[in-house]
């Protein structure tokens, strides 16, 4: 790795209706050129109906020179592949500070085959650019990349996306709607893509209301051989800007609402559906509200393992390969880690049953003196983390 990061990842690989869901956290670095999410080596792959998603996060990144999403790689492979009715969320985040790029992506992108990759509703402070794409960009069969509702409260200095060299597309459309910026130095360019596309069949880039201190005065640098479509706030609502194209019947003039055909999910009808957190409230099995000083291991006996509000000054280890079930669920809300204390959490060592599913829900966890959190090993498909 070539900075601090928060979480790190190599050779993630989602697939088989499974989920890796970040949502709810807050991520703060103290050291410049830090990242809150780091690709490093191998790509992050996510198939088969799956999803990985980055929902809601609060992100403080010191210095200026921050990269809070940070997709590696390496030469030899691409830094995200989203493939086969999958999908990749990241909406409602939250940057306080100014940084260098939103999201990096250092290889080859692919998103194919009924798949979609959407940023949607997060709101930054200064950048160069929002996201910033250093190798080919590969959208194909059906696919989607949707730019929607973000708020720059201060206007990237390079473009909001900047794609370099070109983007590939092969009956797949680019939207980019909605976007919000602030500015007091100019024109700002909401998209960029440097070179002409060498593999384009029926692919459509459409742009729409994309507004600047309230007028739409922006700017777009797209090579002609794209024949983008640039649509005006008072041009009725168009279907591939509001939903997934591939898995939508209608989409209405008036509110832009999306009618989902079989297989679509949400307002806008994504391949997948996203998994909301759950509840912590009522009766249950939680521990709550009091300070653990000793050790605390979940493995034989147990399906449920949850904690809420709880104080730990000790590692716990939850051995998810270990505990009673097939269903096996481990809740963590609200937590504080102490004097060090870290969280473990234990799949499989080798291929799981695949009659078996773990529901794993980290959120709000503040980690303090050191401590941190570990996911380690196999889950069986249609888990979610």
């Amino acid at each position: 790795m070539w900075s601090p990061s928060c979480v790190a990842m190599n050779g993630l690989v989602i697939s088989n209706d499974s989920a890796v869901v970040l949502s709810g956290n807050v991520f703060q670095s103290v050291t410049a050129s830090s990242s809150a999410i780091h690709v490093v080596g191998s790509a992050l792959r996510v198939s088969w109906h799956s999803l990985f998603a980055v929902m809601d996060n609060t992100l403080h990144m010191d210095g200026g020179s921050a990269t809070p999403i940070y997709l590696g790689g390496s030469s030899q492979s691409s830094s995200l592949s989203v493939l086969n009715n999958s999908a990749v969320v990241l909406r409602g985040n939250v940057v306080t500070s100014p940084v260098k790029y939103f999201m990096h992506i250092l290889s080859a992108l692919r998103v194919e085959s009924w798949s979609a990759v959407v940023f949607q509703g997060n709101d930054m402070q200064g950048s160069l650019a929002v996201v910033l794409s250093r190798s080919s960009f590969h959208i194909y069969y059906n696919s989607w990349l949707q730019l929607s509702g973000n708020l720059c409260c201060e206007s990237p200095s390079y473009a909001f996306a900047f794609f370099s060299p070109r983007v590939n597309l092969r009956n797949s459309t680019v939207s980019v709607s909605d976007n919000q910026f602030i500015s007091s130095t100019g024109t700002p360019i909401v998209l960029q893509i440097l070179k002409k596309s060498s593999d384009l069949t029926n692919g459509s880039i459409v742009a729409a209301c994309n507004t600047v201190n309230g007028g739409e005065e922006v700017d777009y640098v797209i090579p002609s051989v794209y024949n983008a479509a640039i649509l005006t706030c008072s041009d009725p609502c168009t279907l591939a800007t509001s939903c997934f194209p591939a898995y939508t019947t209608t989409v209405s003039s008036d509110g832009c609402a999306c009618t989902c055909a079989e297989g679509g999910h949400g307002d806008a009808c994504l391949p997948v559906a996203v998994p909301q957190p759950p509840s912590t409230d009522g009766p249950d099995l939680c521990v709550r509200d009091v300070r653990v000083d000793g050790e605390v291991n979940v493995s034989f006996g147990t399906s449920v393992a949850c904690y809420v509000g709880v104080t730990f000054a000790a590692d716990v280890v939850v051995d998810v390969g270990l505990m009673s079930g097939s269903v096996r669920n481990v809740t963590l809300a609200n937590c504080t880690f102490v004097r060090g204390a870290s969280l473990y959490v234990v799949g499989w060592l080798s291929d799981p049953p695949a009659d078996h599913r773990a529901d794993v829900f980290i959120s709000g966890l503040d980690s303090r003196s050191g401590g941190g959190v570990v996911v380690a090993n196999r889950y069986p498909p249609g888990s979610r983390v």
